[in-house]
């Protein structure tokens, strides 16, 4: 294609990290779809260095809810998704320090009212978790002993994959100049010159 040929697309997502991978995954079975990343692979930024746990318990309430509702996704992705699983167990603490009780009561009351699985547990325990805590202080922690870790590399990977499965399109080395909408939809230039209507 020559740089001032429009190809057409019914979307375009950019950014082929985490987010837009997935987002562009969940389109593509229903759309001409293409996926542009500037780098000259997907992931080398945020996705690339992440560490990341699933935790039902992080974050505020609607960003928990989203986890919960992801938990079956990460569990049992679809066939041919990932060649290993997405999650794995790892489990996390809260932990307190005097004048701190209050806080961690709270905190479980919380965790619990909206749907986390989690545990108080005194200091002796958080020290047979975690043995490098400092003790002196200590007063306890709260427990969620099912937070698991993400393999992002796994997951990144399967939306891609299923992404190009569904007959989307991926570009990498491809920085965005403009979009402009018009009446007949949306024209995206590149800094190539490339165009996408």
């Amino acid at each position: 294609m020559r740089p001032s040929e429009a190809t057409a697309f019914d979307a375009v997502v950019v950014g082929a990290g985490i987010a837009g991978a997935s987002f562009a995954h969940a389109l593509a079975p229903h759309a001409r779809v293409l996926l542009l990343e500037r780098e000259s692979q997907p992931g080398m930024h945020s996705t690339g260095r992440s560490a990341a746990m699933f935790m039902a318990s992080y974050g505020p309430p609607q960003v928990r809810a989203l986890t919960r509702a992801s938990r079956a996704f990460y569990q049992q992705p679809p066939a041919g998704f990932a060649d290993t699983p997405i999650l794995s167990a790892r489990g996390a603490l809260y932990v307190g320090w005097q004048g701190q009780e209050a806080a961690l009561d709270a905190m479980l009351r919380e965790l619990r009212a909206t749907g986390s699985v989690v545990e108080r547990i005194d200091a002796a325990q958080c020290l047979r978790r975690v043995p490098v805590l400092r003790a002196e202080g200590l007063v306890g922690g709260v427990l969620e002993a099912d937070a698991m870790d993400i393999d992002v590399h796994a997951l990144h990977q399967g939306f891609l994959r299923g992404f190009r499965r569904a007959g989307g399109t991926l570009w990498c080395d491809a920085e965005l100049r403009s979009a402009e909408g018009g009446g007949r939809g949306w024209t995206v230039t590149l800094v190539d010159g490339r165009r996408v209507a």
